[in-house]
């Protein structure tokens, strides 16, 4: 039954409870809804149950918790829902739990950790949300988890490492969040991490390393992040890693040479990175490499010249780069290249004019350049 978009229903018939065979029921962006009936619960069959954008919704009926055969609960953007049934965990066929959005919701109840079925769980800016219960690890089945912007909460249970079939985990713009469990690495089946926008963090644990599937690791604005992790290269599988506004990052560890599947690779504002490690060209699978804005970077490794299928670089407001290794035109697959505000760049290495598959070139007039070579400038200057 769909009665979504009834924007003037206040409630539901108290006898809603008699269509003993619907399977589903829509009342998402009914903005006038306050109540549900306690009738409900006789809904046995009902699968899917879609609460979304009930903005005046307060609260839940307890008898909600007998809808055994319940699958999919959304629950997003009820802005006045404030707290759910304690023993909202007897909601045991539940696989996809939404409640992003839900800014008034301060807690959960400890039972919600009996959903044994759950795989999908987002509490995406429940910005009032301030803990999760200390046993949280107990829900085995889980896959993806959503703590975006849950600016309240400042840390997670050591119960959370449990969460072995965990493949993504969003955690971005929890603005107090000061450190990771210290067995973090214990998430082996993690693919996705998004911990951008952490501000408090300062570190990593050495366990992360152990995070053989991950493939997208996303730390942007991290900003009291110093350093990585020694063994950082660790992460064999690892396709894309954004450090972008570490601020205070200052350099990489060596060893991060030996991600050898990453494909894309995001430093831009890291204001305080003076160098890439000398063997960086090992990057063999590097497509796409952001460093604009590394204020204090002053030369690339010459070994950067091997990343044979580098397609993207881009040096925007490298403020303190002098100059580009000798053999740049080695870079036979490059297509974009931006050094548009390189102030301190001085000159170009004659081999540019061999970056053969060169679609887009951006340079402007702040920059030192005394002379281009001959080939390059009619190429790119006159035509």
């Amino acid at each position: 039954m769909i009665l979504s978009k009834c924007e003037a229903l206040e409630e539901l018939p108290k006898d809603t409870g008699k269509l003993l065979k619907l399977n589903e029921l829509n009342l998402a962006f009914c903005s006038s809804l306050k109540t549900l009936p306690d009738s409900i619960f006789q809904l046995k069959e009902l699968k899917h149950f879609n609460l979304s954008h009930c903005s005046q919704l307060g609260c839940l009926p307890d008898s909600i918790v007998n809808l055994s055969q319940l699958n999919t609960f959304q629950l997003r953007e009820c802005h006045k829902l404030e707290y759910l049934p304690v023993e909202f965990g007897k909601l045991q066929s539940l696989v996809e739990l939404d409640l992003c959005g839900c800014s008034q919701l301060r807690c959960l109840p400890d039972s919600i950790v009996n959903l044994s079925q759950l795989k999908t769980f987002n509490l995406g800016e429940c910005r009032k949300l301030k803990n999760l219960p200390v046993e949280f690890g107990k829900l085995q089945s889980l896959v993806e988890l959503d703590l975006y912007f849950c600016s309240q909460l400042w840390y997670l249970p050591n119960s959370i490492v449990n969460l072995s079939q965990l493949k993504t985990f969003r955690f971005e713009v929890c603005n107090r969040l000061e450190n990771l469990p210290m067995e973090f690495g214990k998430l082996q089946s993690l693919v996705e991490f998004h911990l951008s926008d952490s501000l408090q963090l300062g570190c990593l644990p050495d366990s992360i390393v152990n995070l053989s599937q991950l493939k997208t690791f996303q730390m942007f604005a991290c900003h009291k992040l110093e350093n990585l992790r020694v063994e950082f290269g660790k992460f064999q599988s690892l396709v894309k890693l954004d450090l972008s506004d570490c601020c205070q990052l200052e350099c990489l560890p060596d060893s991060i040479v030996n991600l050898s599947q990453l494909k894309t690779f995001q430093l831009w504002q890291c204001h305080k990175l003076e160098n890439l490690p000398v063997e960086f060209g090992k990057l063999q699978s590097l497509v796409k490499l952001d460093l604009s804005e590394c204020f204090e970077l002053k030369c690339l490794p010459d070994s950067i010249v091997n990343l044979s299928q580098l397609k993207t670089l881009n040096l925007h407001l490298c403020h303190n780069l002098k100059n580009l290794p000798v053999e740049f035109g080695k870079l036979q697959s490059l297509v974009e290249l931006n050094l548009s505000c390189c102030s301190q760049l001085g000159c170009l290495p004659d081999s540019i004019v061999n970056l053969s598959q060169l679609k887009t070139f951006r340079l402007d007039r702040r920059h030192k350049l005394e002379n281009l070579p001959m080939e390059f400038v009619n190429r790119w200057l006159i035509h």
